[in-house]
């Protein structure tokens, strides 16, 4: 679970989901207790709320121009000569963007799983700039609501709404409202009081 994040059904994920009892020692526990999603009881979604989606173009043609453009280079790839170096420089900053993602943006600040000194924390911010997924500041607030609202309106990928929405498709539409509304309960002022990443989100 994301730290720092205000309001009630912050337990652990499924962990009253379900009761196990033994009669006596050696038995298969027995389950008593049907498993129960956790986000349908903490979270219950409103009925006969009905919510108008509405398309970013601009970030559509956007991931159409980076594919287009991805597999133009694959198929040069394989009809014209590259050099070694184009080659291992390709592959370092793909790695290096993932990295800041993964190791910067993901772990260190919005599960705060380990801490960084100034110079590591510039260069996560730095290989979270290769990545081309917003600031960190925005990139862990949305994971923070993710955690906390999970499959429901206020989740920014919400997979309620199928796997190509939940992967990809999030990012061609404009956010529901519940997002932003409860994005706004987020503790944020952890990465607030980070000067690396306010200087990135300027």
């Amino acid at each position: 679970m994301a730290p720092n994040l205000t309001g009630s059904g912050s337990g652990l994920f499924l962990a009253d989901a379900e009761i196990v009892t033994t009669k006596h020692v050696g038995q298969t526990p027995k389950i008593t207790k049907p498993i129960q999603q956790h986000t349908q009881s903490a979270h219950p979604q409103p009925q006969g709320r009905t919510y108008k989606w509405e398309i970013v173009w601009r970030n559509v043609f956007g991931f159409i121009y980076l594919h287009l453009g991805a597999a133009y280079g694959l198929y040069l790839a394989f009809v014209t000569p590259i050099k070694l170096q184009t080659t291992l420089f390709t592959y370092f900053c793909g790695f290096m963007g993932g990295m800041g993602i993964t190791a910067g943006a993901h772990r260190l600040w919005a599960h705060k799983t380990y801490k960084a000194n100034t110079a590591l924390r510039v260069i996560l911010m730095v290989c979270n700039c290769l990545a081309f997924q917003n600031h960190v500041y925005e990139w862990v607030r949305d994971h923070r609501v993710h955690h906390k609202f999970t499959d429901t309106d206020a989740d920014p990928h919400n997979s309620r709404r199928g796997f190509f929405f939940s992967h990809m498709g999030w990012l061609l539409m404009k956010k529901h409202s519940d997002v932003k509304t409860k994005g706004k309960l987020v503790d944020m002022s952890d990465l607030e009081e980070d000067k690396v990443l306010m200087f990135q989100k300027k």
